[in-house]
Formats: structure tokens, sequence, C-alpha cells
């Protein structure tokens, strides 16, 4: 038999849990042909992986490329990682569907993602992935329809619930996304708009996606003091409507810290009564958005200019402070450093035009101002116009290795894929989970600090999540399975994007700094990265669901 590439003498590290072992791969066309023992001299091409460990490319269930693999085709950095399979359309954000005349509103949440995404020209979720796919993209992307696009596309921003009409009209937009071969619904209901939406507007929502045998993922009502409660919320709308519920990203945040065995309590106990409620979680302990992002959920419905005027007004200014600290409405993790003082843990990244800022706390600007720090918070955020990037060290380390060790719990990254060069990358956005997060898992907590057995990390990135969307042809080596494969050098595997807390300045080029110890990828039978080197395929699959 002969065969178009040979995987010689790795350590197979299945997919599926099990401690690796020494064999052959042997891959024709798209698929995995042969594991066992095969002849160099039948192979077109072969690949000596002595010392490799040989995985199932990795399925990287909670992603935002929506937008960014169509700006980065070749989805560089995620596919340096070993990454073969993106699930898009997480949080509720979703590249479609949209519609007029409210196109520009979604365009907004996306930000200055969305100034370089081919003009928008789709408006159905089938004609997102028809853009996708004649465009070609690096690795596979699957995708969920975002119940903020959903919403959008019909309310636009107002805050209210849908009328009769309204609501029929966003069934019928799922609807057709489902059919078009989205994977599920996704929901963020700490941002607008799917803050605005009740229980029950996400609960009919999901009967629709029930009939095509899809998923309901949440980026819960809170995470922080309220982390219990959102919880059984994501729970009961999954029993309501009929679905499997995956709590997405679900480390507990400032002011949740410890609560791990609580909250994966919760998951217990509904699986024991027979609920399908999974989890994934990320590794690292911090994002960068702009200031504004960390102020009350309504403040994102206003233009810059009316933001701005508002923050400079002192009486506005004690009345957000107050709603803050209240957190009436629990907005995302970050905004929890506002709430309890925490301004140390908020590190200055980028601050065009006052540059002696960068590198700086909150705590620290507002001690050499000798002022407030709520108060410097809002100088500095008018003072340079909302284009603060900030880190916001909001998340224990020590919960997320007790979530990475739960069996229930699968390994996402939360990141967008991106590249070194390019669009988007001057200044580059603090992402370090778009370079970093896989290799870095295996650099910190299998090789050096071990929490995870190689297979069992394996297995929370490959079968489970590939499992969950029921991509039943990838996420396990076996004969006839899709070849989606990475080779590890575990011992030179080194993330070279994170800069753990506390962070040091100057940056030195991170986050955009691809890993080492990935010499090899392969997705659908294609080299994408050969000897460390980036190949010019676009070898990726826009996948589709298939509910029939």
């Amino acid at each position: 038999m002969k065969f178009d590439l040979g995987i010689l003498g790795g350590r197979i590290v299945d997919g599926a849990g099990n401690p690796w072992y020494v064999a052959d791969l042997g891959l024709s066309g798209k698929n995995i042909a042969k594991i066992g023992t095969v002849d160099k001299r039948d192979c077109r091409r072969a690949i000596n992986a002595a010392n490799l460990y040989v995985c199932p490319g990795f399925v990287d269930i909670h992603t935002h490329s929506d937008i960014t693999a169509l700006v980065f085709p070749g989805c560089d950095s995620t596919l340096r990682q070993g990454v073969t399979t993106h699930l898009v359309g997480n949080c509720g954000m979703s590249g479609a569907p949209i519609r007029e005349p409210y196109i520009d509103d979604w365009k907004n949440y996306w930000g200055e993602w969305a100034g370089t995404s081919n003009a928008w020209k789709w408006r159905t979720f089938a004609e997102y992935l028809t853009m996708l796919e004649t465009q070609g993209v690096g690795h596979n992307i699957a995708t969920l329809v975002g119940h903020g696009a959903v919403r959008t596309a019909v309310l636009g921003t107002q805050r209210r619930a849908p009328k009769p009409a309204e609501m029929k009209l966003m069934k019928e937009l799922v609807d057709e996304a489902m059919r078009a071969g989205a994977y599920g619904l996704s929901t963020g209901l700490v941002y607008p708009p799917g803050s605005f939406a009740k229980t029950n507007e996400i609960v009919e929502l999901c009967k629709v996606v029930a009939k095509y045998r899809g998923i309901y993922t949440s980026h819960i009502r809170g995470e922080r003091e309220t982390i219990l409660t959102a919880i059984k919320e994501a729970i009961l709308i999954g029993s309501k409507s009929g679905i499997p519920v995956q709590i997405s990203h679900n480390c507990p945040k400032i002011g949740a810290w410890g609560r791990t065995k609580e909250s994966l309590g919760l998951v217990e106990e509904a699986r024991k009564r027979g609920a399908d409620v999974t989890v994934d979680n990320d590794v690292h302990t911090d994002l960068a958005p702009n200031l504004s992002h960390a102020l009350p959920q309504y403040l994102a419905e206003l233009r810059k200019e009316e933001m701005l005027e508002l923050l400079k007004s002192k009486e506005s200014r004690a009345r957000i402070k107050k709603e803050i600290i209240e957190d009436r409405l629990p907005a995302f993790g970050p905004s929890g450093l506002l709430k309890h003082g925490l301004f140390d843990r908020i590190f200055i990244m980028h601050a065009p035009k006052q540059r002696k800022l960068e590198g700086k706390t909150i705590a620290r600007i507002a001690k050499e101002r000798r002022n407030d720090v709520f108060e410097t918070y809002f100088d500095v955020l008018v003072e340079e116009r909302d284009e603060v990037i900030a880190i916001f060290d909001y998340i224990s380390e020590e919960d997320i290795k007790k979530l990475l060790v739960h069996p229930l719990v699968m390994i996402s990254s939360d990141c967008a894929t991106w590249s070194e060069k390019g669009p988007l990358t001057d200044p580059p956005p603090y992402m370090p989970c778009a370079f970093g997060e896989y290799p870095g898992i295996f650099e910190r907590y299998v090789r050096d600090e071990p929490l995870l057995t190689i297979q069992e990390a394996v297995r929370k990135m490959t079968s489970y999540p590939a499992q969950r969307i029921e991509l039943y042809d990838r996420g396990l080596l076996r004969p006839g399975m899709k070849a989606d494969i990475a080779m590890i050098d575990l011992s030179k595997i080194k993330d070279r994007a994170t800069n753990l807390w506390p962070h040091k300045y100057p940056f030195e080029n991170y986050p955009h700094r691809y890993p080492d110890g990935i010499p090899y990828v392969i997705v659908n039978g294609q080299l994408a990265v050969d000897n460390g080197a980036q190949t010019k395929a676009l070898a990726g699959e826009v996948l589709r669901h298939d509910w029939r």
C-alpha cells in the first residue's frame, strides 16, 4: 500500500486518554490509512518522528476567530500551536446573521476588527460560511450562531424584550443558521445585547436548536459573586429546551475566587440528574480590553463622544462608581477589579497619547498624581479618549489548576487566530492565548509542574471537545479518521507569548511570538507546519454540522 505521508517511530498519544505507544502512521489523502508498521519506501514523504509525541490536532471549542480568520486566512498563530479546528461564534458573537438597518451596530461590537473583513459582504449564515470557504482557511472552522448577532439583526441595540413578530424572526434566523451547518447557539449574558435578554427568550431560541441536535454554549450571566446563580440558569435553559449545555471558560473570576468546588459541584449534580452539561476553560489569568469595557454595561450603548462627555461630569462619575461597587447588573469578569478596588492589578499596556503611563498600574499612577484611584481611572480613560489598553489580572491560577484537572473540564483558549505581521498588529494586541495557550499547558502543567499526564492533557484538547460538537471523524488517531495531527517535542516545547504576572515592561515583542517545540502540524492530510516552518497550504475546511 502506498501512502502520501508516513510518520515513523513516534510516540502515539491517541486522544482517548491512553498512555503513549510507539508506532508508525500512514496517511492517504485526507485520512489516516494505517497505524502499525509503515515502510518508508511505501511513502511519498516520510517524517522521522522518533522522540516526538504524535497527537490528534487540537480542537479548540471556545474561540473568537469569526472575523480574524478572514483577516489572517493562514490562521498562523493557532495553527503553529498544533490547533487544527476552531469552534467560532462564542459568547453570542458570531459573524452572521446581519441585517439592515443594524449592520453598523453589529460591526461596532467587533470594534477595529470589523474594518478588515471583506466589507461584510455576507448577510445570512450560509453566505458567511461560503465567504470563509471561498477565501480558504489554514485550519478547520466550525461555527455557532451567536444570540447577540441574532438579537442585533432584529432589535439593534434596544434594551427590551422582543415583540412576538420579532421573536418569530429571531427564531427564523437561528433556524437558517442551523440548517446552514451551525453546531449550536451561544450567548454572552454579561455583554450587551445578550444581557438584555430574559431566560425565556433564550429557551425559545434553544428549542429551535434542539430540532437540529445542536448545543447551547454560554458565557454565563454572572462569573463573579453571582456565578452559582448563573450556572443554574445555564443548566435550566438546557433542561427546558432539551439540548446539551457547554459552560464557557467557567473559572470563577475575582469576587468568586476559591469557589470552584461549588461551581463544579452544580455541574456534577446536574449530570447525576441526567442533564448533559460540560465545561471548558483556558489557563490565562488576564485580559486586555479598553478601560471603558469594565464600566457598567449601558455605557456600551453610547457613542464614544457621549461616553467621554458623561465621564467628565463629577455627578456622573459618582453615580457610575456607585453602580460599579453595587454591581446590580453583573458585568464581565475584569469589572470585579474595580468593584473590589484592586487597581494594582490593572496594568497599562498601550497609552498612545501618554506613553509615560505604559508599564504602570492604575494604583501607581494614582499615587504619582496624588489622586483617588477611581478618579484616576476615569481621568486616564478621558485623557486617552478610551484608546488605552490595560491588562486586567482578574483570575486566580489556583482556580485554573483545579479546573484543569477536573474530568468534566475540557481545554479551550478564548482566543482569536492572529499573526505576527499584517493588519491589526501595530500595536500588537495583548492576546497571548492566540499564540501560546496549548504549548503553555504542555510546558507548565505537563512537563515543568505536572498536574496532567500528557495523555490526559491531549484528551482534554482533542477527543473530548470533538465529541462535544459531534466531530466524530476527528480528535482521535485511528485508521479512517481525518488526518489532523500535531507533533510535540515535549523537551523543547515553550510558550513564547506569555509573560506571567507580575508583568515586566517593556514587553519585548510578546505576545506576538510563535511557540517552540511543535515542528509538524498536519491538517486534512496536508503538511501545514513542516519542520517548524509554516507552509502556504490553506488545508482547513469549513465544517458543517451534520444534523440530518
